[in-house]
């Protein structure tokens, strides 16, 4: 039987490494950061105080991207086992010389040459020719769904091989005994209306790249920006089949968590282990000593 509480202490120490991590980086930078901002004439008339915590918040967004991906890969190797969960993802061992540990992420091994402008176009235009319309109840959601590129995209993969091997960084991936699910996670919930075509193409390209029936891919956030229990609103819900594509917030959680560890549990732990970095009192400290309050 799983031990709750030594699970919970695993969830707890990767919060606490990775986020120590983090807050060690946006402090070696700050006061230069902080720096390029004052020289922003349009922030003349904002307090200093008020700056800097845009600087502070402005950092820990731009930057908190890999410590988010880095926790979900190692809790997700609780769950499913450090070999399902693996740091260079190759479904059809291709033979390489990479070397898991001189990788920050997770890689996807693959001969596509999806680099190919033709391939790039297909991708392109299966997804706009695909896109949701209409509101309320004359809304077609989008027909991009797991079927449809199973069914469309899959065949790219044999079409486009090639003799080379390229390297694909992902951001979460991992093999849950029947599924490989390919994942871009979002730390800030969504992504704004411009950005979503080019990422949703990114996530499809990355199907292609794997080239196997049994694989899923969805796009995820950390937390629904709605409120959870809310139905999502994001920009992406119009390029990929909604709720069938998406993992948001608690849905992700539960994803990738033991599930001997709620999502509520996990909330309470992430809380625990800040404090226990005393985040707060660090933000602070480097706020006053940025501005020789100290």
């Amino acid at each position: 039987m799983e031990d709750k509480n030594y699970i919970r202490e695993e969830i707890k120490n990767i919060v606490l490494v990775e986020f120590s991590k983090l807050i060690s980086i946006i402090e070696a930078d700050f006061v230069a950061n902080y720096n390029k901002k004052v020289n922003n004439f349009l922030l003349s008339q904002m307090d200093e105080r008020i700056t800097a915590s845009m600087v502070f918040v402005s950092s820990f967004e731009s930057k908190s991207g890999f410590a988010i991906e880095s926790c979900a890969k190692k809790i997700a190797r609780i769950r499913y086992g450090e070999i399902n969960v693996p740091s260079i993802v190759n479904p059809h061992n291709l033979p390489h010389k990479l070397k898991e540990n001189s990788l920050n992420g997770q890689v996807v091994l693959t001969n596509v040459e999806t680099h190919n402008g033709d391939l790039r176009g297909k991708i392109s235009a299966f997804r706009a020719n695909n896109m949701a319309d209409g509101r309320g109840r004359n809304r077609v959601e989008s027909g991009v769904t797991q079927d449809s590129i199973k069914k469309y995209l899959l065949p790219l993969s044999e079409e486009y091989t090639s003799n080379n091997i390229y390297t694909k960084p992902v951001d979460l991936a991992f093999f849950d005994g029947i599924d490989w699910n390919i994942m871009e996670l979002k730390a800030g919930g969504d992504l704004d209306s411009s950005n979503a075509p080019s990422n949703v193409e990114k996530l499809l390209t990355i199907y292609v790249d794997m080239g196997i029936k049994n694989c899923k891919i969805y796009f995820a956030t950390l937390y629904n920006k709605d409120g959870e229990g809310n139905t999502w609103t994001g920009a992406v819900k119009k390029h990929l089949s909604y709720p069938e594509m998406f993992l948001i917030g608690k849905t992700f959680w539960n994803k990738i968590l033991p599930p001997i560890i709620t999502f509520e549990e996990f909330t309470h732990i992430y809380r625990e282990a800040l404090e226990e970095i005393d985040l707060n009192k660090r933000i602070n400290d480097m706020l006053s000593d940025c501005l020789g309050e100290l």
